[in-house]
């Protein structure tokens, strides 16, 4: 079995598409990549955990994360489980169970429900020796924090006011300024936003419970006009 710190066995496996997936070549173009077991295609925990990833991907996909499941069923039974659920990641087929058993997955005749997180660098950051189905794709997501935003390549000066034709009086009132959010900061905030609320909801499909004052947050959210 590898462990972390270890270079993540490499595998060539057919996927849902009959596309080839090899582990070295997705790892260079993702900045990391989370290859989970899957016993069986379609076992009910099995699509808890499959549709707990497919309901975060874009999330995922925000940070430059891959994720390809692993699963010893047949392709055929790998591509009608994509299919029925709509799976918008690589489930890949290892009926031979070879990479299975190079991963250190393999419990005898099954294979052991179990996830890696691999670098950009093909080494093994994070093992998951047990996975709940209910929330794995949430704890896993919550590894990689935030999603980046680019920073805007440069910030044009405000323009000059032009000089005004009588000075104000002193008793004379500021004029009201308008403020507006630059978008670079309300994109920020719209992704953060996002990648918490996605975290409350799986927090709270796993059994969990939510704090009134983040209750109430969310509820304004709905009607703006309410007072704190």
């Amino acid at each position: 079995m590898p462990n972390v710190g270890d270079i993540g066995p490499n595998f060539a496996l057919s996927n849902q598409d009959d596309q080839i997936i090899i582990l070295d070549r997705v790892t260079g173009r993702h900045a990391a990549v989370v290859v989970c077991f899957l016993p069986q295609a379609g076992a009910p925990g099995c699509t808890k955990e499959a549709l707990g990833f497919r309901d975060l991907m874009a999330e995922f996909t925000a940070r430059n994360i891959a994720v390809v499941a692993i699963t010893p069923s047949a392709q055929t039974d790998v591509a009608q489980f994509a299919r029925e659920h709509k799976l918008n990641f690589s489930v890949v087929s290892d009926p031979t169970r070879r990479s299975c058993d190079e991963w250190g997955a393999l419990r005898g005749d099954t294979t052991a429900r179990t996830t890696y997180v691999v670098s950009s660098k093909g080494v093994i950051t994070h093992h998951f020796p047990r996975v709940d189905v209910f929330k794995h794709a949430g704890e896993v997501l919550a590894l990689f924090g935030a999603a980046p935003v680019a920073s805007p390549s440069s910030v044009a000066a405000p323009a000059a006011s032009p000089a005004p034709a009588a000075a104000s009086s002193a008793a004379d009132p500021a004029p009201a300024v308008a403020v507006s959010i630059p978008s670079s900061t309300a994109d920020l905030i719209v992704q953060a936003a996002r990648a918490t609320l996605s975290l409350l909801l799986a927090h709270q499909q796993s059994g969990g419970s939510i704090p009134p004052d983040v209750q109430a947050l969310c509820s304004r959210l709905g009607n703006p006009t309410a007072r704190s």
